[in-house]
């Protein structure tokens, strides 16, 4: 793998693992490729099947296709929140963060921001049966993926309460009706049993995969205080520490935890309820593992932050240039790091 493309290191090699050989358990492993949700490496395994060349440069091509959709998507929605400043800023600061390089890896960023991005816009155009189903895959593709049932719940309830002339014609066909709008709910938690039940099918295990990221990973789940203990340890080693650039991940993890917090309390304060609710959901998801590790790049699909960033640095242009300056220096300097096969996440 020493041979692989710059932008395929570390979670790439397990991807590519299951995409090519399917899942794999050794009891007497600490790793397995088990800790790895199946859409993105299936859907890679069906690409290189059709196209020939090699799996991890499909990989980034295909990530970078899915993030251009979720672009366009995204900036929809930040048009319709805040106009089309504020849409070009959200953008900007989404591309622009510290580890946005893992949207063009062979990482699972992209896809998963294109479909919950898709499950959102669909949802507050109550075409259900596309939330539903974007929220389906959304769940095969990470385990958070469930989540996006909040927002759409949310808007399935505020259509049901409004009067039918205030109701945006939903098109023609089923999208509007309440049957369509429940199963649009239901499909995320749909999909989030299917993994489980492969793994209880297969190796008699449904929770293996959280099994798996506890032995090899140590992602196991814990009260909050106990993240805050950890991360203060963390922290305070690197502080005593001699400078070296390990010590801005620490910091950059930190930093990503406390502003995000504070986006989606923003979110809640500028009337994005469903939006605040699926942040919210997700951080507190995230927060209840006993590290803050890797969490500047869990939160680079919470697109709804990205919109509240953008509109609070818009007051402030002072303050939006050192954002930029300083997330531009963060990304070179992560991206080198993660080519040459250092962990900075």
């Amino acid at each position: 793998m020493m041979h692989a493309p710059p932008l395929a290191r570390w979670d790439a090699v397990w991807y590519r693992s299951v995409a090519v050989d399917g899942y794999r358990y050794d009891p007497a492993s600490p790793e397995n490729n088990i800790g790895f949700y199946p859409l993105y490496p299936l859907l890679l395994r069906g690409l290189s099947a059709a196209l020939p060349v090699p799996i991890l440069w499909l990989g980034i091509g295909f990530s970078l296709a899915c993030l251009l959709g979720a672009l366009w998507l995204a900036g929809n929605l930040f048009f319709e929140w805040g106009g089309r400043a504020t849409a070009i800023r959200g953008l900007s600061a989404l591309l622009l963060f510290p580890t946005s390089f893992y949207f063009a890896s062979v990482y699972t960023e992209s896809l998963f921001l294109l479909l919950t991005v898709s499950a959102l816009w669909a949802a507050r155009r109550q075409k259900w049966l596309m939330a539903g189903g974007a929220g389906f895959l959304a769940s095969l593709t990470r385990l958070n993926g469930f989540l996006i049932a909040i927002p759409i719940a949310w808007y399935a309830w505020r259509a049901w309460r409004r009067p039918r002339r205030e109701v945006l014609d939903a098109g023609p066909g089923p999208h509007g009706t309440r049957a369509a709008a429940l199963a649009g709910t239901a499909l995320p938690f749909v999909g989030a049993a299917v993994y489980p039940l492969y793994l209880w099918v297969r190796f008699r295990d449904p929770l293996l995969y959280i099994h798996s990221k506890a032995v090899g990973w140590g992602m196991r789940s814990a009260p909050l205080w106990v993240i805050a203990t950890n991360t203060a340890r963390e922290l305070r080693e690197s502080v005593l520490a001699p400078a070296r650039l390990e010590n801005l991940s620490v910091l950059s993890q930190l930093a990503s935890a406390v502003l995000f917090v504070w986006l989606t309390v923003r979110l809640f304060r500028r009337g994005l309820i469903a939006e605040g609710l699926y942040a919210a959901a997700t951080l507190l998801l995230r927060l209840h593992a006993s590290t803050l590790s890797g969490m500047d790049r869990y939160v680079l699909t919470l697109f709804p932050c990205f919109f509240g960033l953008a509109a609070e640095l818009a007051r402030r242009p002072a303050l939006s240039f050192a954002c930029m300056l300083t997330g531009v220096t963060l990304q070179v300097t992560f991206l080198h790091r993660f080519v040459h096969w250092i962990m900075v996440s």
